[in-house]
């Protein structure tokens, strides 16, 4: 599954394409690919212009001028493929040729954009969904789903990861680290990364590091991520950044 640097690269290169564009009309290919209703998801969308491309843990966000934003989750196998003009711009699971002859037996979202631009959302294992919510009710929503904050947020020091370390003094790091409610975004090659570096031991209990172990745990970890986003993501195989390449890291 893509984690935080993973979305993150997509997120900038598809914000560059989609960020101004319209959606002219929408085609649901498979309902259980949207969350909620399949006829409000249309009609709320059709027509409107999407403003922005944000991201929240591993959810891309899609806000439109309208007031309500797509939440797009790509899990294990989901891809977004943008096409212009025989441009191509393809992000998320690296389907093979799921980029040709679209729509294909994958793909179960159709987003038709002015400019003859065209969105797809493609699936093998048809984990990934979409959801349409209020922008107004995006924190609520997110905290109902009980996800952590932002690692590479500028509120995230030494001292908050530290407060919420010590609440947690018997849970193993590794798996903390990965558990989505502690810290949003963070999977397992990145934890198993920011322990390595740490030279802290994954099963080790957060009750028995020191404090300049969690100070290296820290650094690390938001050194690691930084430096993953420049590269844009992974180079595991079940990773293609927005225009169908591994990443570097």
């Amino acid at each position: 599954m893509p984690e935080l640097p993973e979305v993150e690269t997509i997120r900038r290169q598809l914000s560059a394409e989609l960020s101004g564009k319209t959606i002219k009309n929408v085609e649901v290919r498979l309902a259980k690919m949207i969350k909620g209703q399949v006829f409000r998801f249309k009609k709320k969308i059709t027509g409107a212009g999407i403003t922005s491309v944000s991201r929240r843990a591993k959810i891309l966000i899609f806000s439109l001028s309208n007031g309500y934003a797509i939440l797009v989750h790509l899990k294990m196998t989901g891809q977004l493929v943008y096409t212009k003009q025989g441009k191509i711009k393809t992000g998320g699971h690296p389907i093979k040729d799921g980029h040709k002859d679209l729509p294909n037996k994958f793909t179960h979202v159709i987003f038709k954009l002015n400019g003859r631009a065209t969105l797809f959302f493609n699936d093998i294992r048809q984990f990934g969904y979409l959801m349409l919510v209020k922008a107004g009710e995006l924190d609520g929503h997110f905290s109902r789903m009980r996800i952590g904050p932002e690692p590479l947020k500028s509120d995230f020091t030494l001292g908050a990861f530290t407060k919420l370390l010590l609440k947690k003094k018997k849970s193993k790091i590794k798996p903390l680290l990965m558990d989505q409610s502690f810290i949003a975004g963070v999977g397992n090659i990145y934890a198993t990364e920011a322990c390595y570096y740490s030279k802290i031991r994954p099963t080790r209990r957060v009750g028995s590091l020191k404090k300049d172990e969690i100070s290296k745990l820290y650094l690390h970890l938001i050194k690691i991520l930084k430096f993953a986003i420049k590269k844009q993501g992974t180079s595991a195989k079940n990773y293609i950044d927005a225009f169908g390449e591994p990443g570097e890291y």
